[in-house]
């Protein structure tokens, strides 16, 4: 079985802003596996890219696939997760292309 740090990825595409000031020592880390018996669901599933918070290891974690994962980095690349001035995020008709998707029926 596969631990948090075993087969580590950088998470650089990871945005580190916008945490909650409680969590200063919160650090987000990504490593990937091949055992999916914590995640059932994605039990077919060759490997997974499992994100979790190193500062609490043994909390919840989020499970990509490897096309979640590309989807989210492209995601991040495109600014889909920046926060605005308050915090927040974007409404999607703000983001690039985003337009389209949801003029679409």
């Amino acid at each position: 079985m596969h631990a948090p740090g075993d087969d580590a990825v950088p998470a650089d595409a990871v945005p580190a802003h916008g945490a909650p000031a409680d969590s200063e020592e919160s650090r987000v880390e990504v490593y990937v596996t091949t055992d999916t018996s914590a995640a059932p669901h994605k039990a077919g599933e060759a490997k997974l890219y499992v994100m979790y918070d190193a500062a609490h290891p043994d909390g919840d974690k989020l499970y990509f696939t490897e096309a979640e994962w590309e989807a989210f980095v492209l995601g991040v690349r495109d600014g889909e997760f920046d926060l605005d001035e308050s915090g927040n995020l974007p409404p999607l008709s703000l983001l690039p292309g985003r337009a389209a998707d949801l003029a679409a029926p």
